[in-house]
């Protein structure tokens, strides 16, 4: 597969943002990265885009910019190279600007259900739990998620909705019954902010509030009995895009920049994985590892 990508510039307004025709790769869209100080974005698709993600003629998403412009990311992904790249077809939605006070009582009813574009209100944020309970056994996820606030998943139950474009823009892992021996480290890349340190069991890793996106997530089972322990669950990404979870692999969408839904994760007792080599087991050594530019350093 080849991955490539381009810049759309868009000022405030409404547009309709189309895929060029059937039989061509798919194009994910999202904010491009290091374009701080930029507008707000709200999006709307038809279903199965995700709001993100244009697989043919038959997709469309609706993007509202306001209070400036905003830079895109397209990008494409080609089965093969040498593949043609689709172009994006942008439309911009042409509006009245609004009627005076005087004109607008001098509609007729019918008049202004035809010619007023029906007010839409925004989600209202859900109101963030007044306390949160943890249950005494397994793995609970305490996190952060656009318009909603602070909320809580349960053991095996996810954080967040894979469904929904919304961002999960933080968590904190909570195990209260980890046996000794063994511990989760984890942190996070944050578009335009760089890896956040690493953090154990216990820790909010993320922001809250900041419309800050999450672009990879790392999980990882630390400590001299990590060997006997797996890690299950998943990594949702904007785009409709899921990731299996793998003990101090980074995870991300396939272009890197779609932006963190939802995870699920848990830890179970596997005497078969005590064969393989876990390379976050702590020691009394510092270790560093690095993934393509970005190095986490983590002291026992």
């Amino acid at each position: 597969m080849e991955i490539t990508g381009s810049t759309v510039l868009l000022q405030p307004g409404m547009y309709i943002l189309r895929h060029p025709k059937q039989g061509m790769a798919p194009l994910s869209i999202a904010r491009a990265p290091g374009t701080p100080g930029e507008g707000k974005m709200e999006t709307l698709g038809t279903a199965g885009t995700h709001h993100a993600l244009l697989r043919d003629g038959s997709d469309c998403i609706v993007v509202h910019i306001s209070e400036g412009p905003v830079s895109l990311l397209v990008t494409a992904f080609l089965a093969q190279q040498g593949d043609p790249v689709p172009a994006l077809r942008v439309d911009q939605i042409g509006l009245d600007r609004p009627s005076s006070p005087t004109s607008a009582t001098s509609a007729t009813p019918a008049a202004a259900r035809t010619l007023a574009p029906r007010a839409v209100p925004a989600p209202a944020p859900a109101p963030a739990p007044a306390g949160i309970e943890v249950g005494l056994h397994g793995i609970t996820l305490i996190g952060h998620v656009e318009r909603h606030g602070d909320v809580v998943a349960a053991p095996g139950q996810p954080l967040g909705d894979p469904d929904s474009p919304l961002r999960l823009e933080g968590f904190q892992v909570v195990w209260p019954d980890r046996p000794d021996g063994v511990d989760l480290a984890y942190n996070i890349v944050v578009e335009g902010g760089g890896a956040l340190p690493m953090v154990k069991s216990g820790k909010f890793c993320g922001t809250r509030g900041e419309a800050r996106r999450i672009i990879a997530v790392t999980f990882a089972l630390i400590g001299p009995c990590a060997s006997q322990w797996r890690l299950d669950g998943t990594a949702y990404f904007s785009g409709g895009f899921q990731v299996p979870l793998q003990s101090a692999v980074p995870l991300s969408g396939p272009s890197g920049l779609e932006h963190l839904t939802a995870v699920t994760l848990s830890a179970r007792l596997d005497e078969q994985a005590g064969a393989q080599r876990n390379p976050w087991q702590e020691s009394a050594s510092t270790k560093v590892f690095k993934t393509g530019a970005t190095a986490q350093q983590l002291v026992s």
